[in-house]
């Protein structure tokens, strides 16, 4: 809500530099072990994501939030974890993991 005040008075690369330092790595810090977590916890998540999204693209809230997310290149919050978990294994599997 603080970032959406400040918004109208930021340039456009200021704004999604606050958003991705505030939101989106708090999002992706540790999102793996929320793997099975129920969808109605995942749903808070998302609904951060959605709001961020809208607030950096300028699009009204009753628009759907699909296409912002392909224009911003953000997966959805339960594809962000399966994605962890995903390069996670990888990165086990072959011995690129940090010692």
């Amino acid at each position: 809500r603080n970032i959406a005040c400040l918004c109208p008075s930021l340039t456009d690369s200021t704004a999604q530099t606050l958003i991705f330092a505030f939101i989106t790595s708090r999002l992706d810090n540790c999102n793996s072990i929320l793997y099975r977590f129920p969808s109605s916890a995942l749903q808070k998540l998302q609904y951060i994501q959605n709001s961020a999204a809208l607030l950096l693209s300028y699009t009204r809230s009753r628009d759907h939030i699909t296409p912002v997310l392909k224009q911003l290149h953000w997966l959805p919050v339960s594809y962000r974890i399966h994605y962890k978990l995903l390069l996670i294994t990888y990165k086990c599997l072959n011995n690129l993991a940090p010692s």
